[in-house]
């Protein structure tokens, strides 16, 4: 398929993506129309590579507008094929007075089932997006600390995928080749982890002593995939 067939079929899904969102933002009260040309409902990045939907609503704790945002990668390197979830609803069990109050009781009470990426996946793109990303931020590591402490996943097992995921960002992005060299370099440094403003923000304690000891062996691993990249 040529790139210009590929961008019109891609335009073609972007359009009926938008139009069942549309349709369910008319529904339950929200904003959005599905029009490519502007950036309050839609959003492209990545030249192109990646589509942004915008729906708004009317935040009743914040009192000002925000919005719910879904974004679709059209270009992704995958290491482990993607699995089955059921997302319940808000409410469970039977409910009989508020099914006659209320008619939408249907749509928030049933079950939902749906593709979901392969943990490892997820753990390999955060360390990826880690490496790749301007910046550093400390969620970064405690996102990648509580998925291997508390679900047993180890480092090593996605040591591959990681590699894969950050030669396919690069080829594709010379900014993510510039800011994994920066990353090296605060790496080499042993400046690459900074709590900044993060640590008043968790919503629950967590064992700092096997968290640092964590980080060191992180950061050792690191350096092992920087040298395997490219």
């Amino acid at each position: 398929m040529s790139q210009k067939a590929i961008r019109a079929y891609l335009s073609r899904v972007i359009d009926n993506i938008g139009e069942i969102f549309e349709e369910i933002a008319k529904k339950r009260g929200l904003d959005f129309k599905c029009e490519k040309s502007n950036p309050d409902y839609i959003e492209f990045g990545g030249s192109n590579k990646t589509c942004t939907f915008k729906i708004w609503y009317m935040a009743e704790v914040l009192k000002r507008r925000s919005f719910l945002k879904v974004q679709i990668d059209f270009v992704e390197s995958m290491c482990f094929p993607p699995g089955e979830a059921e997302l319940s609803g808000l409410l469970t069990g039977e409910h009989e007075e508020l099914e006659a109050l209320f008619t939408e009781y249907a749509d928030y009470t049933r079950k939902i089932t749906f593709s979901i990426y392969d943990i490892r996946e997820i753990l390999s793109e955060k360390v990826r997006a880690l490496l790749t990303r301007e910046g550093t931020k400390a969620r970064d590591f405690l996102d990648v600390y509580f998925i291997c402490r508390r679900l047993g996943i180890k480092l090593e097992g996605v040591g591959e995928c990681i590699v894969s995921k950050t030669n396919f960002a690069i080829e594709l992005y010379d900014k993510y080749r510039f800011n994994l060299k920066e990353k090296n370099a605060l790496l080499q440094s042993g400046k690459i982890f900074d709590w900044g403003k993060e640590r008043d923000l968790l919503l629950s304690e967590i064992d700092e002593t096997d968290f640092y000891s964590f980080l060191s062996e992180f950061q050792f691993f690191l350096k092992r995939i920087i040298k395997n990249i490219g």
